[in-house]
């Protein structure tokens, strides 16, 4: 019952931390407007708290692991509730790209400690433990919409963030209070990296620039494709609910058959993104949810396969570290196309990504399995010592 309870409570955070961050998305038109700013600038509020976030991912998986993974998870969620509520007290655009960025420092201490807890608590049903933790994304984008759409066209766009602040700060203490001590802490912490993870960490910088470009930019394709701000948002919510399955069903899936459930992904992505791109249907939208989210579950579980107790944390957070040096990149690469070619051309850059990161993934399983039947018994590929 107790790791139900810590399961939830960490999968609450972390819809938080999403749901915070995809509030930009989901007010673009808004902000744009109010800002006075261009796609490729909303692309740039989205880098401004990804960039921080990715290169504070090793060092969050080192001090979770040295400290205890449930106090730095505390201390994030309240670091990033508060420094997403500064957006109430913004006046331009400089200002909000400064609290991006620190929203950006505390919601990066999440992701490592977090998996790298599941993992070790769950085990043997890490997939299924970490699909459930992964519906975040989808519920997060999911139901921010439902929040700050309302509250930005009754009140005021910046209102919205303070509303998510003060939910997302009842989680910290709900974990303060009600989980106990620390859940898993090794004894020995190291920081080191294996070569083993660099195939599978482009992969994943790759697939997260390609996932948070489409969901910066997919409202506003929608809206420029005729949909209204509300219908926009009420599909964009749909894509993401769809996720919640799509993320649940990829764990257990993972559970069965392990690492080739990593490229199905990619290649699924990569086909239902495009045709969204050439025949823009809402009921697209349904198969591209479903896969778009199957993503961070296996990709993670398959990770936490590439480490040890005493580097877990590290290794965690070096995958999606570089993966979001890639969301760092995508949304502003791609907003800055759509402000010279238009929204379909710049956003096939999209399937295109997602078909490179299945094709690492097919040569990072061959390279494995090349590598375990070369090596006598008792070897390894020794991990790179940071």
């Amino acid at each position: 019952m107790q790791k139900l309870i810590i399961l939830l409570l960490i999968s609450l955070g972390w819809i938080f931390n999403y749901s915070h961050r995809m509030a930009v998305p989901s007010l673009a038109p808004l902000i744009r407007e109010d800002l006075h700013i261009t796609n490729a600038e909303i692309g740039l509020l989205m880098t401004s708290l990804l960039l921080p976030y990715a290169l504070i991912q090793v060092p969050a998986g080192y001090i979770g692991d040295k400290i205890g993974r449930k106090k730095l998870l505390i201390l994030s969620i309240l670091g990033y509730s508060i420094s997403s509520a500064f957006i109430v007290l913004t006046r331009d655009y400089w200002d909000m790209l400064i609290v991006r960025f620190i929203y950006g420092v505390f919601a990066g201490l999440y992701y490592a400690p977090a998996t790298a807890l599941i993992s070790e608590a769950f085990k043997e049903r890490k997939g299924s433990a970490l699909g459930f933790f992964m519906i975040g994304p989808a519920i997060g984008t999911g139901i921010t919409p439902l929040i700050v759409v309302p509250i930005a066209l009754t009140f005021n766009w910046r209102l919205s963030f303070l509303v998510l602040s003060l939910l997302s700060s009842i989680v910290a203490v709900l974990l303060a209070f009600a989980v106990r001590g620390e859940v898993s802490k090794p004894e020995v912490a190291r920081f080191s990296i294996p070569r083993t993870v660099f195939l599978l960490s482009l992969a994943n910088f790759l697939g997260l620039g390609a996932f948070f470009a489409l969901l910066t930019f997919l409202v506003s394709y929608l809206v420029s494709q005729g949909a209204s701000l509300e219908k926009a948002s009420a599909m964009f919510s749909m894509l993401s609910m769809v996720g919640i399955l799509g993320s649940i069903s990829a764990g257990f899936l993972y559970d069965r058959i392990g690492k080739v459930s990593v490229s199905l992904a990619f290649i699924m992505n990569a086909l239902f993104t495009f045709l969204i791109l050439i025949w823009p249907n809402p009921i697209l939208l349904i198969p591209l949810g479903f896969f778009l989210y199957s993503v961070g579950g296996i990709i993670t579980a398959y990770t936490s396969e590439k480490a040890g107790k005493e580097n877990l944390g590290v290794v965690m957070g070096f995958v999606n570290m570089v993966g979001f040096f890639g969301a760092t990149v995508g949304p502003y690469v791609v907003g800055r196309l759509i402000d010279i070619t238009g929204y379909r051309k710049a956003l096939l850059l999209i399937p295109l990504a997602y078909l490179t990161s299945a094709l690492l993934i097919f040569l990072d399983m061959d390279h494995r399995h090349r590598q375990s039947s070369s090596l006598r018994p008792g070897l390894s590929e020794g991990p790179f010592e940071v």
